[in-house]
């Protein structure tokens, strides 16, 4: 969901800590006031790391969770309907107030800290810490009040929200868990890039970012937002929103073998086929050739634009591997997207003891009831990484320019 505005608007900012924690825990939000609850849930799960997988409810020190009274508040409900719940098809009596016609609008951030300043509160229930659907883990208490009031701004560089700063570390306990930490630039840029994803409008939103994840997003068809945010912050602290830069002579040397064979082919006469499977039958599928008669021939866009240019045929093999753009594959990529991510963790020991979250992967499978990848395709992707020189015949990466590879796969 996206709440984007150039509208001239006043901001709130508000304090939310976080209780159970044995150090002091908290984080600084500036939001719209006009925005809904769901936007400060949103923006709460974004600031605090949670991956928004498990449930949320708002509620108050002196009135229900759940808003079960709102009606004496006026047509309003504390916690609105949230179709993600649905996607998961939770059935629990706590997830949700009971359904009015005449009350389905959903309080605003400022209508409810007007009314509940110092006493209005935030749960978050993890999903189960062995990562089933359905079961719940640790649940976790958020304190919120105000601590500033702005005057209307027209300023389009004015986010509808964003996060001021904060302290403390939030735990990460099993799959679901929190990610990240605030002495950690990583996380910063990760959050600030969910932010703008989210909310948009940002001025220091990262140039080119929001819409770079295509590859990544066909890969994981089918899997909930909560779990691509996931895996696309482990993805940024890996280093996926400024790929590292490949050495050229790297580069030259990697694609060396690749631009001998299209060059060769480059001829009017071409070459034959047979002489040169199953790499000739690759580049075919990558649409870097075609074949006539049992003979394969470059296309006249690569001759002219990408023998000579090791850097460019170097992104487009990194983007056409993983996003063939043929229908029966360009959805199909989930396993080329793990090898990616595969190399781009290289021998780096991410945050000690970290590692990528995979399971928008698993559900992606699950929802959209796809098959993996056939033999043949994944071996396409594993022989020209190999033939490459990037990775051994099991696709474990054996250079150095393989993470940088990789990295590029994820963000082409």
């Amino acid at each position: 969901m996206s709440w984007r505005t150039s509208a001239t608007r006043a901001h709130l900012t508000l304090r939310i800590d976080l209780d159970g924690v044995e150090d002091p825990t908290w984080r600084s939000l500036v939001l719209d006031p006009a925005l809904g609850l769901s936007a400060l849930a949103e923006a709460i799960l974004l600031a605090f790391g949670w991956t928004g997988t498990g449930t949320w409810r708002f509620g108050t020190s002196h009135t229900p969770w759940w808003g079960r009274e709102a009606d004496a508040w006026g047509c309003h409900a504390l916690t609105p309907t949230r179709s993600h719940h649905d996607a998961y098809g939770y059935d629990d009596d706590w997830l949700e107030p009971e359904r009015e016609p005449a009350c389905r609008r959903e309080w605003t951030i400022g209508q409810v800290t007007d009314r509940f300043d110092g006493h209005l509160e935030f749960e978050y229930r993890q999903l189960g810490l062995d990562g089933e659907r359905g079961e719940t883990g640790p649940v976790w208490r958020h304190r919120i009040a105000i601590t500033g009031r702005d005057a209307a701004s027209s300023r389009s560089s004015v986010p509808r929200a964003a996060m001021l700063g904060g302290a403390g570390i939030v735990p990460r306990i099993g799959t679901e868990g929190a990610y990240g930490e605030l002495g950690d630039p990583a996380w910063h840029e990760a959050i600030a890039h969910e932010f703008e994803l989210a909310f948009g409008g940002s001025s220091n939103a990262l140039l080119g970012s929001t819409d770079r994840w295509a590859a990544l997003d066909a890969a994981t068809t089918g899997a909930n937002d909560a779990a691509r945010r996931a895996l696309r912050i482990d993805l940024i602290e890996l280093g996926a929103l400024a790929p590292v830069q490949a050495d050229p002579v790297q580069v030259a040397a990697a694609t060396a073998p690749i631009r001998d064979l299209l060059r060769s082919a480059a001829a009017p006469e071409g070459i034959d086929l047979a002489s040169c499977a199953p790499l000739g039958d690759d580049l075919r599928v990558l649409r870097l050739a075609r074949v006539q008669k049992g003979r394969l021939y470059t296309l006249a866009v690569v001759r002219n634009r990408l023998l000579d240019d090791p850097a460019a045929l170097w992104a487009t093999l990194a983007e056409r591997l993983i996003s063939p753009g043929y229908s029966a594959s360009y959805h199909r990529q989930p396993d080329v997207a793990e090898l990616a991510i595969d190399l781009a963790r290289g021998e780096r020991d991410v945050r000690d003891v970290r590692d990528v979250r995979r399971f928008a992967f698993d559900e992606a499978h699950r929802r959209d009831g796809r098959s993996r990848l056939g033999n043949a395709d994944l071996n396409r992707v594993k022989r020209m990484l190999s033939v490459m020189g990037l990775t051994d015949d099991d696709g474990r990466g054996i250079h150095p320019a393989a993470r940088a590879f990789g990295l590029a796969m994820l963000r082409s």
